[in-house]
């Protein structure tokens, strides 16, 4: 949306949540308290799978995703009963890829009806694109795939934290001020401030700089670093686009040239990106 197209309450309300940004008075998610427990135990050489799951079971939604997990991931009429063989089955990788998907998911949770219909297509953008970035990296080697994986999870994150916001100002306003929140200016806002808030939330939580810089910009590449894990999320996110997981209006020719362009820097073809995207929807279908 051009900026002379914006309605004339967006950058009103642009200035209101940047200055709460800059003095430090946005009231900022919180990472989950079982994740900073369970990531220690999880990037330790020397990994301990008991104390792991003696946390994990003290949370029941991690615990049920889990197991839904390693009961999905059974080959060969093995059984699963328990969180002990469940981590036992899926592994310190996998389960460091649960644990930051959980994490994130709570972000995306909301009972308002405006909310949940902004989250739900957000989360299922940002699950396609960690799954992309993941695979893409596994591919192309020398990147870290569990960063590319969580930059994808978090890429968009600012987008339910601002339309929560606009959802608290509509609920203060809307008596004095019927009508003074359009769709199209509720679009807009999220758009244009996502990406800040994103950042914001990553120094809060203290996430790799590589993380940060995902969240930063999803739109041009860092030629300077060909293969980081920005320049592999901004290529899954043209991707998944293509594939149909959006959050708004999009220019597929904006789209085709992310992807031409990130198919040279990342180095790839049409092949491989065909087997990328395939059985992706199934794959966040059994996620989200």
């Amino acid at each position: 949306m051009a900026a002379a197209a914006l309605p004339k309450i967006v950058p009103q309300l642009e200035r209101i949540i940047l200055a709460k940004i800059a003095s430090g008075k946005l009231v900022l998610p919180v990472m989950p308290v079982i994740a900073t427990k369970c990531m220690p135990i999880l990037r330790d050489p020397d990994y301990q799978q008991k104390k792991l799951v003696a946390l994990v079971e003290s949370e029941p939604l991690l615990a049920a995703m889990i197991l839904r997990s390693a009961l999905s991931a059974i080959h060969g009429g093995a059984v699963v009963s328990n969180v002990d063989q469940a981590c036992g089955r899926l592994g310190a990788q996998t389960l460091k890829a649960l644990v930051v998907e959980f994490m994130t998911r709570e972000l995306f949770r909301s009972t308002d009806v405006k909310i949940q219909a902004v989250s739900k297509k957000v989360w299922e953008h940002s699950l396609a694109v960690a799954h992309l970035a993941r695979d893409i990296a596994a591919l192309t080697g020398g990147i870290d795939g569990d960063v590319c994986y969580l930059s994808g999870l978090l890429h968009d994150v600012g987008k339910p934290v601002i339309a929560a916001m606009l959802l608290d100002c509509e609920r203060q306003l809307s008596r004095d001020m019927p009508g003074w929140m359009t769709p199209d200016a509720w679009t807009a806002t999220v758009e244009s401030l996502h990406r800040k808030v994103g950042v914001a939330i990553a120094a809060e939580w203290k996430l790799p700089e590589e993380v940060a810089a995902a969240i930063r910009d999803c739109s041009d590449y860092d030629g300077a670093n060909r293969k980081s894990a920005a320049n592999v999320v901004r290529f899954a996110n043209a991707i998944a686009k293509r594939e149909g997981f959006t959050t708004g209006p999009v220019d597929m020719a904006d789209v085709e040239a992310l992807i031409m362009v990130g198919r040279s820097m990342i180095g790839s073809d049409d092949a491989v990106i065909a087997r990328l995207a395939a059985g992706l929807a199934d794959r966040v279908a059994s996620a989200a």
